[in-house]
């Protein structure tokens, strides 16, 4: 602060860099107080980058303030020090020009402390999108790997009974019924793989959840029947409004139903309520099935995972990315014996 005095006093323009330290790994650690001989370091290096500074200082512990003559080339000179003598470190920095900025000394040290921490965030952010970005690349190798592997079973099987049916005269009348139901999974895998698509965004309107759940018990009732079992529906009788692709929706709700039934060995009970908690809507679907193994709960929703024989493994996947893509989320509570229960978590229109 002396040194910024009095250079307003003598009435000179300046820069005054000021740089954030977020780690120091990448730097060499050989004394007895690392932490201080590293920071030492750093400055030096700035110190050795600026040798025409009126002045550098550290501040809060790993922060340093460079006052500088008003010089052209200072952004490329701060990309230099950062790439090569800090190299390995995460460096937030804000510059900012006296008197341009403000005239008044404090008011100035406020504005580029404020540069500096909305650069410090503007980094942050960047960050977080790299390693959103990353996870999502990493789904997207998983998922086009177990696609690839999922496919290449039944055209394998295919490829194996046509070449069976080269030895007599290309009947291929024996494997007919395997080879179609190979060719079926294929066109279901597909099928399936093709929604995880995001939702049109002129399909996604305010919507009553109230009608879209009596649609899904009019599909469901039927197939509940012919299996012996029973589906209620339980709702608030005020209005439920949120902003959804209702397809989609009815789609996720059909397919939970569906897992129920068939968690459901003996005649049993599926369970349809809908309630609201604060802005948000619960719609839990609840079954007397054989419940889930507490191992299998972390897995459930991974694309390929299942248990079915004649399942793609998709289902559940699919019915996650469906409600992400609504900005909501499913959880699923299960006891073994006595039943399984899956929530969608759904904001309300606000």
């Amino acid at each position: 602060m002396e040194v910024l005095h009095k250079t307003v006093e003598e009435q000179r323009s300046f820069l005054l860099v000021l740089l954030n330290v977020n780690n120091f790994s990448g730097f060499k650690k050989d004394s007895e107080d690392p932490w201080c001989t590293v920071i030492t370091g750093t400055g030096q290096m700035i110190s050795n980058h600026f040798t025409e500074a009126y002045g550098i200082s550290r501040y809060a512990g790993d922060r340093f303030a460079v006052v500088l003559p008003e010089i052209q080339d200072v952004e490329e000179r701060m990309s230099s020090l950062l790439s090569v003598q800090l190299q390995g470190l995460q460096v937030s920095y804000s510059i900012s020009l006296y008197p341009e900025m403000s005239d008044s000394l404090q008011h100035f040290m406020t504005v580029a402390e404020d540069r500096l921490l909305q650069q410090q965030r503007s980094k942050w952010l960047k960050n977080e999108e790299e390693v959103f970005r990353s996870e999502r690349l990493r789904a997207v190798g998983e998922l086009a790997a177990g696609m690839a592997h999922e496919i290449r079973n039944p055209l394998t099987a295919i490829r194996g009974f046509l070449q069976l049916s080269r030895g007599q005269a290309f009947n291929i009348a024996p494997w007919y019924e395997v080879i179609m139901g190979e060719v079926t999974r294929v066109t279901d895998l597909t099928a399936e793989f093709l929604q995880f698509s995001k939702p049109h965004a002129n399909h996604m309107k305010p919507e009553h959840l109230g009608h879209c759940l009596e649609r899904v018990m009019s599909l469901t009732e039927s197939d509940a029947a012919s299996r012996g079992h029973q589906i209620t529906l339980e709702m608030t009788n005020e209005p439920v409004v949120i902003i959804m692709d209702r397809d989609k929706i009815v789609q996720v709700l059909i397919n939970l139903i569906r897992n129920a039934f068939e968690a459901m060995t003996d005649p049993g009970e599926v369970h349809m309520d809908l309630l609201q908690d604060g802005d948000a809507v619960l719609i839990s679907i609840t079954d007397t099935g054989s419940g889930i193994p507490e191992n299998s709960l972390s897995t459930i929703f991974n694309p390929f995972y299942t248990t079915k024989e004649e399942g793609t493994g998709l289902g559940l996947a699919l019915c996650q990315k469906i409600v992400q893509d609504h900005n909501g989320k499913i959880t699923v509570h299960s006891e073994m014996g006595v039943g399984s229960t899956f929530t969608l978590h759904l904001p309300m229109e606000t």
